[in-house]
């Protein structure tokens, strides 16, 4: 165990250095990286499983409804970005009190905000055309309503309770969110697998009740747990919900609110882009093509996501020298993960007929297109989350109208000049090139 230990510390300085907080960050990443990398294979094969039980339309609708569900998160103002900042700050100053404060009134302004928008959907739901919305005939108009419901009402519960996680993720622990999805993921792929053998194949509504109910029971036996046993003295409280005092609270979090709306209507909104422009079929083949491609994403994201924290703990006390040199290490890490997605490009073909056989065909073309995406994406990321780690998201706020803008009329425009659902992975490509270019002068000026 000794000698382990200390090949331990000779890999964890010379990956990361030596540093207090260079150590809890090498521990994170080492302890989420079996778990991120289950949870890869668990997409894999989720995708062939869930075409399997559906069909390719049914599989379209699918991805667009939950795309559009997924705008609800608007709603959150940024809120439970704010907060994990602030309780990251809390916890640098040891500020107990203060952190329970910012978590009792992120829990009352989300909680009262989705269970209002909730109350709202369900009064408008029946008047919604689902059909027209999602540009498909397939499925009856009432069946859609239910399917909605059921999707909507899970999810709101799931994002409320999901609030959770921010607290280990201010705490610099993303193992903990990490092990969540993990227990998340596996059992809804379990429950889908038993679904396809015992039950009517293409039932969408059992589909919806597996994939977003499992969130709402597993983050609720997260919240007993964290605030019952791990961290009691942040337990939310209805008497700390401080809503006069949370003025430094809601202007991060407004910061954060507009960085997650364009990544909402820029990243996530995709699906329902290619729907509205060509048709729920293109949907299945454009998500195939970007689930393969977003594999190297999130590899960066699993290695860059646990330094967030530390890097407002860091930011916080003026410890500039150590976000720089993590700066460093992250963007040699990205360099790497471009070489492999390289290779993911020019082996495409191969890689899908492993993958999903012959259920769907995925032009060479448009793989390429989304594999460059995913190249421009992957160099500014840790870039990016260095700047949400500072919580100087002011060039968010500037670059915001600019990237939707462009991601929209490009689409558009380049939909009518080239027709094919290949221009969505052009504007998003071009889209992604502004941060790669602007990030690295706003983190010299604020570092400086």
């Amino acid at each position: 165990m000794e000698r382990f230990r200390y090949f331990y510390r000779i890999i964890r300085n010379f990956l990361v250095g030596s540093h207090e907080l260079s150590s809890v960050y090498f521990k994170q990443v080492s302890a989420t990286f079996i778990i991120k990398a289950l949870g890869v294979l668990i997409s894999l094969v989720y995708v062939p499983l869930v075409l399997g039980f559906l069909d390719k339309e049914r599989y379209g609708i699918w991805v667009t409804l939950t795309t559009i569900v997924h705008w609800v998160r608007l709603a959150d103002l940024g809120i439970g970005g704010g907060m994990r900042l602030k309780l990251s700050e809390a916890i640098a100053l040891k500020d107990n009190r203060l952190g329970r404060i910012h978590i009792s009134t992120t829990y009352g302004l989300i909680g009262g905000l989705f269970l209002f928008i909730l109350l709202i959907f369900y009064f408008i739901n029946p008047y919604l055309n689902w059909q027209t919305i999602l540009n498909s005939t397939l499925i009856e108009k009432t069946e859609l309503t239910r399917l909605a419901t059921v999707t909507v009402t899970f999810f709101i519960l799931g994002f409320i309770l999901k609030t959770v996680n921010l607290v280990y993720l201010a705490h610099g622990n993303s193992f903990a969110e990490s092990l969540v999805h993990f227990i998340t993921s596996s059992g809804s792929l379990l429950l889908i697998f038993l679904a396809s053998r015992f039950t009517e194949q293409g039932n969408l509504i059992l589909l919806a009740a597996i994939v977003t109910g499992m969130p709402v029971f597993v983050n609720a036996g997260l919240s007993v747990y964290t605030f019952y046993v791990k961290y009691p003295h942040f337990r939310p409280s209805f008497k700390l919900i401080k809503l006069r005092e949370s003025g430094s609270l809601m202007k991060l979090s407004l910061q954060s609110f507009i960085s997650t709306v364009t990544y909402l209507i820029i990243y996530g909104s995709v699906p329902f882009v290619v729907a509205q422009l060509y048709s729920p079929s293109e949907v299945t083949i454009f998500s195939i093509a970007y689930s393969m491609f977003n594999l190297p994403i999130m590899l960066i994201s699993l290695i860059a996501a646990p330094i967030k924290p530390l890097i407002t703990i860091a930011y916080t006390k003026k410890d500039f020298g150590w976000i720089r040199h993590m700066q460093n290490r992250l963007n040699k890490i990205a360099l790497l993960l471009v070489a492999g997605t390289v290779l993911m490009i020019v082996f495409n073909q191969f890689i899908y007929h492993i993958w999903i056989g012959d259920k769907a065909t995925i032009p060479f073309l448009l793989s390429a297109a989304i594999g460059v995406f995913a190249i421009i994406n992957i160099l500014q990321h840790a870039n990016s989350i260095i700047v949400l780690g500072t919580g100087k998201m002011m060039i968010n706020v500037i670059l915001s109208p600019i990237n939707i803008s462009l991601f929209i009329g490009l689409s558009i425009l380049l939909s009518g000049i080239l027709n094919n659902v290949i221009s969505v992975a052009f504007a998003l490509t071009i889209t992604c090139l502004i941060p790669l270019i602007v990030y690295p002068f706003w983190l010299k000026k604020i570092l400086a």
